[in-house]
């Protein structure tokens, strides 16, 4: 693994986090109008879901591929 796949993989999640959180809204809305209590129902475990993936965090991987950067470029 290297720089690149680390931030293509936080992009990733970020933005299928992104997508699901506006599905979330619209099934909201959409329930909100049709049946309210049950509706928001179903929409609060894809606001949960849709905010581990915005927040999660590194893999070990990449944690340890940014620490030896840092590292190097402190010797430097």
């Amino acid at each position: 693994m290297n720089k690149i796949e680390c931030l293509s993989e936080r992009l990733s999640a970020r933005t299928l986090g992104f997508a699901l959180l506006s599905l979330t809204f619209a099934l909201a809305f959409i329930g909100g109008i049709i049946l309210p209590v049950i509706g928001f129902f179903f929409a609060l475990p894809l606001v949960i879901m849709s905010g581990a993936l915005i927040f999660a965090p590194e893999s070990k991987a990449c944690r340890l591929i940014a620490e030896s950067a840092q590292k190097a470029v402190a010797k430097g």
